[in-house]
């Protein structure tokens, strides 16, 4: 945020050479005062810029001398020489510029000399001969015409040598870029200086005077030679497709201008070149000049691109203003236009396709320039009306989205000149009524508004036209555009087009209305519909309303955010009103009022829309709303809050004091955020604040110092800025204890990711530069050894960006681990990553890799391994940033390479022991990791470092060796003989039989049967093996047995593979390569990286394991980068070379190669892929064209089904290539023929080579259309309506809807209809007919669904449809025998009953009036549903049909009901006939209707509360549940029962189910306790509504049910825990928060105390649920509980949203209330303190357990929380607790149960303490869980220790600091062993009482 420096001007020096210099000397006077002397100095300089001071003074010294000094030798040749130093200098260096204005300022008299000398000096550069130095003669050339009067002087001296020069230049040009065929690099530089050849050719001919007469066109004359010499030229490159399309583009436009500057008379331009366009040129009658020099412009094929080319040149090159070309300009404007229409529908490439439309552009820009001073006839020719414009919106319509974003812009320019075009065409009349901009707004308003191109043209007419009109039209068109505002490939184009319209709108009433009343409409029209959204809306719509409109908006009009403002305090105020009396706050999802409000203030005063943040807070939002926000549960709305405190327009204003408090809180509460998205936002907002912060203080700090007194200060600050710097140091210090607090034990990864993140940017925003005097804080100040080793320890996450963050804020430290640590637990720290990089857990080697890094860059390396240096060097302090990190990492490397050495040796033996012992993956893991952190092109001991490299590639190359058989297996996932019994071994030996490893101990040459408990021992590894180093001795020490498993096998070999292939990639993307052998500044020769690019085609060509050559596929990418990126000719040539390889090798290939034709082909598209993407893309793409031809022709059908193989390759690799992002729109040229391949493909009889044609197949379709999203999920094809195959109908049908209109569906379901056979017909399908039905019906659909249609239209063309399906009823009943097509006939009718049963305008509703009911009425009386089915009667399409026959009959009885008002009336079936039906799916149809019906009235949502029809069915439901033994229909009656009000039905079920109510409760919790999941849910939602139904209304006879209550509790705790469905513990939360009122927050409590604690704590646990969606309903409870009368006062957030984060503190904050509300707390303590210590937690089975998982599962990652964090629920818990004890009034528990107490916390110490002896050293890296879980304990321990001791009086509230977040100096050391000592020391100075007993205690126990 701060102001950027101004960029250093680099300048380079001039220099002269030694003749000119000795020139200068002999002619420099003594006193040094003449020219000569000047410049003497100046070329001696070594700088630039002072050169520049000097320059500036020849023109002053020159103008001293009178004009005799002309004849002076010294000026002349200080001329001579001034000419050479121009012509010297590079085209971009300042000093050339400078140079050439001074001398155009030279006195009159000089100027003959000068342009002589400057001449003389010209022509010796137009003589060089060295192709390689034309550019710089070319850019003089250049420069000279550029504002230079002697260089366009020499020019126009030496006109017909330069002109010789540029002819000759470009054709040796050409012939040396044919010579550098492949070398990309020389071919691009070459490229480039043809094109600035052709472009100063052009500058020439339209800047020399010489070409505006006519002498130089005499036919001898050497100009016009080499003018025709270079039209030739030009006209060769314009067809010349080898060259860049800019070359050949820039050569039609010299073509054009050499024409127009040659031809003469003048007038007949226009034709000649009209003729050259439409190939009609008459050789006859042109110039001979022109015929030779253009001939094949005039007598040959001239390509698409060189016609597109010409026309670029005759729209940039001709004069079309002011008319000047008269008529036959005219006549070849429209000619080109025919062209370029004829050209829009040839060219397919996307390059020209771009050209064409800039042309096109052009073309539109010239047409202007025409019309304004044209013939009636252009006029007409160019009307809206015209074909012309016709054609051209035709051609916007077509590519206004188009991908590419420069043609989309391209259709824009064109559409805004179509627009001023007929303009010019109808001057003079009025524009709105003008038929054609009409009819042009209406065709735009009826499409739909995913047409992005909709979005452009209107913004385009509302510039031409005017808004009004458009309003006039549709007034709610804002509301629909905030409307798709959701769709965010949408947004940018909405957002646009209101802008366009609201400033529009604005300026029009501002012109039209005087008073100021004009900005209440304006509001009503656009910012009250953006309201609506911010609080109504969906989240998507309010996210990218605020980020992209509102924007835009306040910008416009700052004056609007009071109105704003003002509207939403209102509806906050009203929303909290009801809030009070109403409970229930709505949605998680819903930001509402103060989420809208949070975003508006955000959005202003970012812009800078407030005046100051004390304003706002004082003016428009209270403090209260900002804390409401900061915790609020819509993570948008915390969001908001945020940013409105931490940004500001400002990057100095200070921050408050307020707002540092606000910071405080907000941080506390929300780095646990599990939404990326969100920790991203969070951390750079606080980044935002903290360079704020910084800014700000540098600006205190100096009025501080100047102690000013002046204005600034008091707009600054109010008070003294010591103040607020001492202010601003305390918030940093603060905010950096949070961060480090939140490193505990156990906490969270998305804890620990947000506060590393913060604490970085911290050390980043407020590091001490040099040059910078006072910082207002110091990160190194606040690091002490507890809080390195919180970092430290962060190392072990299982998260990698974790250990990245931790890894990056220790360099940023200046303190180092040497600060902290002694030597022995350094060398602990090396053995610990030693032996973490032979773990057979994967993630171990990252930590591993980590920590060696982290030793190498701190300097803490054991000396020990210093023996590793040959070459000793002595590194003093200053240069430890380079050597000595060089020397430690090359130590590492050589320790890790002899270790790996060793362990290859022994996988060379046996790979089983490697895989379950020491998988060697995790060393070259580590020593690629110490390479990527090292500066690899500037090594210091390079004679080290050459013999390591190459070590490391044999080492590579061999440890590959030994995995590579079971990645090139066929089956490298089972390769292992893990089989049981000899038959399933003798399969096994096919797979073994494939692969010659070198084994042995014949492990690959027989299978072997494993015993059931077969493994090995590592003590006969161990015995076998010489201990070389340290890592073996821990392997040695640390004896395990490990059953050999395929997945151990497997991973070992791969990641081997995968490591390797990552080494050798960074290999060549670090190491600095030796040109030549003998070179010494480089590590890798040719001969190396050519064997790497070999290793990596076997291993990607052979290999069968995704993850394997996926990885090899990364790193050889990194080669193919070097390569082409490399001066050494032979090695950027070596992609082309293995192309061409592998291309032969897949055409001669056949079942018996070594390519694998299976897994899609495996590594061979990723190798082609690599040598394609690399590939140089401003060039041709020769390779790509080469390699799609061959692989097109491949991939056609063959006739020899024997060898298909290459055909497969070919479509795989096809696929891969079309799929490739890198490629981009190059690859689109070929999509034509890769969809035939696929499709000809589908013919195969052969399987593989179908399924790979159907690959490519969706891999084109993807490239055409585009991703696929959720709403397009239909396919964009219909063969397939009539298809025998059911399925095939379905897609077909559905295909279909996206290609019909929206106004054109209701024709094709008519034109549908009609098709379908009548009853009379005696020949039909029912195929036909079901495919035809299905169309129809989901067209219906999607018309249905449409939002864009008025009322009157809809139903109007429904009723038509209704009309045409009454012809065909038949299809619906028993005259069609077909069950299939009757369910979709009646499908159509319930879909029109849904659209059309509603009255309009008071009239009665269209069904009816067309005696459609009457006709369904008849359907059902006739149906099976009245009727009955035979006995044993099945027909495929039953379940359909009856699903379909009971949704019409449904509707039919609402409809009669609806009519008649009565229960009984024309209703040919009843609600409880239809549920005595044998179907299931009749009554679970009927059940879903009714439950419907009944959650309604429940809402309170329905018009008219419950239909009478429903009242009193309380006894149908319960008959039907005693007696439903369907699943689904009793979980839906057990929904209407829960519905329906207990007191209703409750008192029914003795005679009616022979049940008293509290029977039924019990069979309704024995329900719950049984049956599945979403039963269980409902059942407990239902036993819970009568549990409160008891106690509501039988208060006197509560205690007769208390037993059932405990069983209720029961099935409350047993519901919520964690291995049980989502639904079970949403029913849970659900439960409570309706009882919450009743049991949790009674002032006189109904349940034991015990029994209420128990659901308090059900609420807790769901709170820290590690599902969102559970976490977010548990806040409800906690907001229901705390906002209750008598709990509403507790917190300071009754009847709010907030966080569940926050919603933990607040649910114990109440719960401590209640508990002195009841005078319950001495009963209550010691639950309380039981939850601290974690009663029910067997610490020593959870060690055990977790070792034994750790066994088992060697490969999974630990155990991760991804929310829940245990010591966070302590540190409230202990909060409130300190807080409600330090409270007098309260009495102690007893000394019995102190005592209890006292001794259960006193045998965890003992245990803990034994269990920490038993950790080996470095515990926290090589027993992670153990030792975390441990810790959490421990923590807990102390908490209760603490609490306990705090009951005997000895500490105050104050004492509760728990160890984890204390940073004292006794904070733990690295590999502290945890002892009584310990305990000691966290339980401090304690003597006495409790703290004595506890240490006795422990002393005697121990």
């Amino acid at each position: 945020m701060g102001v950027k420096k101004k960029k250093e001007m680099q300048v380079a020096v001039l220099t002269i050479c030694h003749q000119d210099l000795e020139t200068l000397k002999s002619f420099a006077d003594v006193e040094g005062k003449n020219l000569a002397s000047l410049l003497l100095r100046c070329v001696q300089l070594t700088d630039g810029v002072s050169q520049i001071h000097y320059v500036k003074q020849i023109v002053p010294l020159l103008e001293k001398v009178d004009g005799n000094g002309v004849c002076d030798p010294t000026i002349q040749s200080c001329l001579d020489i001034l000419a050479g130093i121009y012509l010297s200098l590079s085209l971009k260096n300042p000093l050339k510029k400078v140079l050439a204005s001074s001398l155009n300022s030279l006195p009159e008299f000089f100027l003959p000399e000068a342009v002589h000398r400057f001449t003389s000096r010209l022509q010796e550069e137009l003589n060089t001969t060295d192709l390689y130095s034309y550019r710089k003669v070319i850019d003089n050339i250049s420069s000279c015409m550029e504002n230079f009067n002697l260089g366009r002087a020499g020019v126009n001296n030496l006109l017909k040598n330069v002109l010789h020069f540029l002819q000759k230049s470009l054709i040796e040009i050409v012939e040396e870029n044919r010579k550098c065929a492949g070398n990309h690099i020389i071919q691009t530089q070459l490229m480039n200086d043809l094109l600035v050849g052709i472009r100063v050719s052009m500058m020439l001919v339209q800047k020399v005077q010489d070409f505006q007469g006519n002498l130089w066109k005499a036919s001898n004359s050497p100009i016009w030679q080499n003018m025709c010499g270079l039209l030739s030229i030009f006209t060769k490159f314009l067809s010349d497709d080898d060259l860049l399309q800019t070359v050949q583009s820039t050569s039609g436009l010299a073509i054009i201008l050499f024409i127009k500057t040659m031809f003469h008379p003048s007038e007949k331009i226009s034709h000649l070149i009209s003729s050259v366009l439409l190939h009609s040129v008459d050789c006859t009658s042109v110039p001979e000049w022109f015929m030779s020099s253009c001939r094949s412009l005039c007598c040959g094929n001239v390509s698409g691109s060189a016609v597109l080319f010409l026309c670029q040149g005759t729209l940039a090159m001709l004069d079309w203003q002011n008319g000047s070309m008269g008529r036959s300009g005219e006549a070849l404007l429209l000619d080109t236009a025919h062209v370029l229409f004829t050209l829009s529908s040839q060219i397919k490439e996307p390059t020209l396709e771009m050209f064409l439309s800039r042309i096109m552009a052009s073309w539109t820009n010239s047409a202007i320039q025409v019309l304004e001073s044209s013939s009636p006839s252009l006029r007409d020719s160019l009307n809206g009306n015209s074909s012309i414009v016709g054609r051209l919106l035709e051609y916007v319509y077509t590519h206004w989205e188009h991908p590419l974003d420069a043609l989309r812009h391209q259709t824009k320019i064109m559409f805004k000149n179509l627009l001023q075009m007929h303009r010019l065409t109808v001057e003079g009349a009025v524009l709105v009524p003008d038929p054609f901009f009409v009819k042009l707004t209406e065709s735009l308003l009826r499409l739909e508004w995913h047409i992005k191109g909709k979005y452009m043209c209107l913004g385009c007419l509302v510039e031409c036209i005017g808004i009004e009109h458009i309003l006039a039209i549709d007034k709610t068109i804002p509301s629909q555009i905030l409307e798709v505002m959701g769709d965010q490939s949408l947004v940018p184009y909405a957002s646009d087009l209101l802008e366009t319209m609201f400033k529009n709108h604005k300026s029009h009433l501002k012109s039209q209305t005087a008073e100021s009343s004009w900005i209440d409409q304006w509001h009503e029209t656009w910012v009250s519909p953006l309201l609506f959204i911010l609080c109504e809306g969906n989240l998507d719509q309010k996210s990218y309303v605020i980020d992209y409109y509102l924007p835009k908006l306040l910008s416009y009009s700052p004056e609007s955010l009071q109105y704003m403002v003002k509207i939403l305090q209102t509806s906050i105020d009203a929303k909290t009103g009801q809030e009070q009396s109403f409970p229930s706050l709505g949605s998680c999802n819903s930001r509402g009022a103060l989420g809208a409000l949070m975003a508006c203030l955000r959005i202003a005063r970012a812009h800078g829309h407030l005046q100051s943040a004390t304003d706002t807070w004082e003016n428009l939002v209270s403090g209260a709303r900002i804390k409401q926000g900061l915790i609020h549960q819509h993570c948008q709305v915390r969001i908001d809050t945020l940013g409105l405190l931490c940004e500001s327009n400002r990057s100095t204003e200070i921050v408050s004091m307020e707002e540092m408090q606000w910071i405080q809180f907000f941080i506390t509460y929300n780095l646990n955020s599990q939404s990326p998205g969100v920790r991203q936002q969070i951390c750079s907002l606080l980044k935002k604040l903290f360079c704020r912060i910084q800014e700000s203080s540098q600006v205190l700090y100096k009025l501080e110092q100047n102690k000013s007194k002046h204005e600034p200060e008091k707009e600054l600050t109010k008070q003294h800025p010591s103040v607020s710097l001492q202010q601003y140091k305390n918030f940093m210090s603060s905010i950096c204890n949070s961060l480090f607090e939140a490193l505990f034990p156990g906490s969270s990864y998305s804890t620990r990711f947000s506060a590393l993140t913060i604490l970085g940017s911290i050390a980043e925003v407020f590091h001490v530069p040099e040059g910078r005097i006072y910082t207002v804080y110091q990160l190194n100040h606040d690091i002490d050894v507890g809080r390195f080793q919180a970092l430290m320890e962060c190392f072990t996450s299982t998260f990698e960006d974790v250990k990245m963050l931790a890894f990056d804020l220790l360099m940023k430290i200046s303190k180092t681990a040497v600060h902290f640590q002694d030597s022995e637990k350094l060398q602990g720290l090396f053995q610990a990553a030693l032996a973490l990089s032979t773990s057979t857990k994967p993630y171990d080697c990252v930590t591993a890799s980590y920590l060696l890094n982290f030793l190498i860059w701190q300097d803490a390396l054991p000396s020990s391994l210093s023996a590793y240096l040959t070459q000793q060097v002595a590194c003093g302090d200053g240069d430890r940033p380079a050597t000595v990190v060089e020397r430690n990492t090359l130590m590492v490397i050589k320790c890790l390479m002899e270790n790996l050495e060793e362990e290859v040796y022994q996988a060379e033996n046996s790979l089983l022991q490697a895989a379950a012992s020491f998988p060697m993956y995790g060393r070259v893991h580590c020593i690629t990791g110490a390479l990527q952190k090292l500066s690899l092109n500037s090594l210091q001991l390079v004679s080290e470092w050459r013999p390591v490299v190459e070590k490391l590639l044999l080492m590579s190359y061999r440890l590959s060796t030994v995995v590579s058989p079971v990645i090139q297996s066929s089956s490298p996932e089972g390769l292992i003989p893990m089989d049981t019994d000899s038959e399933s071994a003798s399969r096994l030996q096919m797979i073994l039989n494939e692969i010659q490893p070198r084994d042995t101990n014949d492990y690959f040459n027989q299978a072997k049967i494993l015993k059931e408990h077969d493994s090995f021992d590592m003590k006969d590894l161990n015995a076998s093996v010489v201990n070389i180093d340290i890592s073996t001795e821990i392997k040695g020490k640390e004896v395990k047995t490990c059953d050999v498993t395929a997945q151990m096998v497997l991973v070992c070999c791969w990641r081997s593979m995968k490591e390797v292939a990552l080494l050798l990639g960074t290999l060549c993307q670090l190491l600095p390569m030796q040109p030549v052998p003998e070179s010494s500044d480089g590590l890798l020769t040719v001969e190396q990286v050519k064997e790497i690019g070999d290793y990596f085609k076997q291993h990607l060509l052979q290999s069968r394991h995704r993850g394997a050559f996926e990885l090899a596929y990364t790193g050889f990418v990194k080669l193919t980068e070097v390569l082409n990126r490399c001066p050494n000719v032979s090695l950027q040539k070596l992609p082309e070379q293995w192309l061409w390889s592998v291309l032969e090798e897949i055409k001669c290939s056949d079942p018996s190669s070594k390519l694998c034709a299976t897994r899609r082909s495996a590594g061979i598209p990723f190798y082609i892929q690599a040598l394609l993407a690399s590939e140089p893309k401003k060039g041709k793409m020769d390779l790509l064209k080469i390699t799609m031809k061959e692989l097109i022709s491949l991939a056609g059908p063959t006739d020899d089904l024997q060898s298909t193989v290459p055909q497969v390759h070919a479509l795989n690799i096809l696929r891969a290539l079309f799929r490739d992002t890198r490629l981009g729109e190059n690859i689109i040229p070929y999509v034509a023929d890769g969809a035939k391949a696929a499709i000809l493909g589908f013919t195969s009889p052969v399987w593989a080579v179908r399924n790979s044609s159907t690959l490519l197949f969706s891999a084109l379709i993807t490239r055409i259309f585009g991703v696929k999203r959720a709403k397009d999920e239909l396919s964009k094809t219909n063969r397939c309506g009539h298809s025998p195959v059911y399925h095939s109908r379905e897609m077909a049908a559905r295909a279909l809807v996206p290609f019909v209109m929206i106004d054109h569906i209701p024709n094709t379901i008519r034109t549908l209809l009609a098709t379908l056979p009548s009853y009379t017909d005696q020949c039909f399908r029912q195929n036909h007919i079901h495919g035809t039905l299905l169309q129809v019906f989901h067209l219906l659909q999607a018309y249905s669904d449409s939002k864009h249609r008025t009322n009157s239209d809809f139903q109007h063309e429904l009723t038509d449809i209704t009309v045409c399906t009454k012809a065909k009823l038949w299809l619906a009943k028993r005259q069609n025998p077909c069950l299939v097509t009757r369910a979709v006939y009646i499908d159509i009718l319930f879909l029109l009953t849904c659209c059309l049963n509603k009255s309009v305008k008071d009239n009665q509703p269209v069904l009816e009036s067309l005696g459609f009911w009457e006709e369904v009425r008849g359907i059902i009386s006739g149906s099976e549903l009245i009727t009955g089915f035979p006995c044993a009667f099945k027909a495929p399409g039953l379940p359909q049909y009856l699903e379909s026959l009971t949704r019409l009959t449904i509707a039919a009885v609402w409809a009669a009901a609806a009519k008649s008002g009565e229960r009984e009336r024309d209703v040919p079936i009843s609600f409880s006939q239809l549920l005595e039906s044998a179907f299931p799916e009749v009554r679970s149809l009927t059940l879903e209707a009714l439950l419907e019906k009944f959650l309604s009235a429940a809402s309170g949502l329905g018009e008219k509360g419950l239909p009478p029809l429903l009242c009193n069915m309380g006894e149908k439901f319960l008959l039907l549940a005693m007696k439903e033994n369907h699943p689904e229909c009793f979980c839906k009656i057990l929904k209407i029962l829960h519905c329906m009000d207990p007191g209703e039905w409750l008192p029914q079920t003795e005679h009616c189910v022979h049940l008293t109510p509290k029977e039924f409760l019990i069979w309704t919790m024995d329900v719950a306790s049984n049956e599945r999941s979403e039963i269980q849910s409902v059942a407990l939602r239902l036993a819970s509504k009568v549990i409160s139904h008891h106690m509501q209304t039988c208060v006197e006879n509560r205690e007769l049910i208390a037993a059932e209550l405990k069983q209720w509790v029961q099935l409350v705790i047993l519901s919520c825990e964690d291995h049980l469905p989502t639904e079970s513990r949403l029913a849970v939360v659900e439960v409570l928060t309706s009882t919450a009122p009743l049991f949790l927050t009674n002032p006189h409590p109904i349940l034991e105390l015990q029994d209420t604690l128990a659901l308090w704590k059900c609420v807790l646990t769901l709170l820290q649920s590690e599902e969102q969606a559970v976490r977010d309903a548990a806040t409800e409870t906690v907001t229901t509980a705390m906002s209750q009368e008598n709990t509403c006062q507790s917190t300071e957030f009754a009847f709010c949203q907030v966080d569940a984060s926050i919603a933990l503190a607040l649910a114990l904050a109440v719960l401590c209330d209640l508990l002195q509300q009841w005078n319950q707390l001495a009963p209550g303590l010691p639950i309380l303190l039981g939850w601290l210590l974690g009663d029910g937690d067997d610490l020593v089975v959870c060690v055990e357990s977790m070792h034994q998982v750790e066994e088992d599962y060697l490969f999974e990652k630990a155990e991760v929380n991804f929310w829940a964090e245990t010591l966070i629920f302590v540190k409230y818990l202990c909060k409130h607790l300190f807080c409600l004890l330090s409270k007098s009034g309260w009495r102690l528990p007893s000394p019995e149960m102190l005592c209890h107490l006292q001794r259960m916390v006193s045998e965890q110490c003992h245990l803990l303490s034994q269990l920490f002896r038993e950790l080996p050293p470095a515990a926290e890296f090589v027993k992670t869980v153990e030792f975390t879980r441990l810790r959490i304990q421990e923590e807990r321990t102390l908490a209760c220790l603490k609490l306990l001791a705090f009951l005997e009086g000895k500490e105050g509230e104050d004492t509760l600091v728990l160890s984890v977040w204390d940073s004292s100096a006794e904070a733990r050391q690295l590999t502290l062993p945890r002892t009584e000592q310990h305990v000691e020391e966290n339980l401090g100075d304690w003597d006495g009482g409790m703290c004595g007993f506890f240490l006795t205690n422990l002393q005697e126990t121990c």
